[in-house]
């Protein structure tokens, strides 16, 4: 068990992805909904924050990306000593290579 916990850090792309996440949910489910799934996001952030190790490689898109699984999403990101840095976060039918 890890007691480190990264600093996160989203890419710019991804920070843009996170916010058109949140408003299509906003404007498809509503306000309650939105909130719950940035809970969801958050919560999720937190653990790979602290086990950055709990998300599967994803050699195709580059040698040290790992991609986790966040409702309807799929999470990139890599981890330095020290930050989690996430690079995109995609809708899983983006997602070419897919998720459990």
């Amino acid at each position: 068990m890890s007691s480190r916990r990264l600093r996160l850090v989203l890419a710019p792309e991804a920070d843009r992805n996170l916010r058109d996440a949140l408003m299509f949910s906003e404007q498809r489910w509503g306000k309650a909904q939105q909130r719950a799934y940035l809970r969801l996001f958050s919560d999720a952030f937190a653990k790979l924050r602290r086990f950055p190790e709990l998300g599967r490689p994803r050699t195709e898109v580059g040698t040290a990306v790992r991609s986790h699984r966040v409702g309807q999403h799929v999470v990139f990101y890599g981890a330095t000593e020290t930050e989690l840095v996430v690079s995109r976060i995609v809708h899983v039918r983006r997602d070419v290579d897919g998720e459990p």
